[in-house]
């Protein structure tokens, strides 16, 4: 039941555009092996959001840490393709001591918003 309601908070977290569904299914299957506590999860999520809101430059990063879990990590903001954006979250966990890095890319819509993309 904790990861049902941990992938609902992935999805509900970073909407899909289009063909992002198999883009998004990767997202939780890496989660899923993470070590992230949604609540890790949150605290990562919000660091990407002020890359994003204003967007930053291209190498600017945001620091994370959650100390009830002793997971942590870095985003960064990596290429800007016109309304796309490549974010890079590098973390480390209790059950993944090792840093792992991952690369997924945001559109902003027409209304604004940030939502998960295959590439721009």
């Amino acid at each position: 039941m904790k990861m049902k309601s941990f992938l609902l908070v992935v999805v509900l977290t970073m909407p899909l555009l289009g063909t992002g569904e198999a883009h998004a299914l990767g997202l939780g299957r890496m989660f899923k092996d993470s070590g992230l506590s949604p609540k890790d999860f949150s605290v990562m999520e919000a660091a990407a959001s002020r890359l994003l809101d204003p967007l930053g430059k291209t190498g600017e990063s945001r620091r994370w840490a959650n100390p009830n879990s002793n997971a942590k990590g870095v985003v960064m903001l990596g290429m800007i393709e016109g309304n796309c954006a490549e974010l890079v979250y590098s973390f480390s966990t209790v059950t993944r001591p090792r840093p792992a890095t991952y690369r997924f890319w945001r559109c902003q819509t027409s209304e604004g918003q940030w939502q998960l993309s295959n590439r721009p």
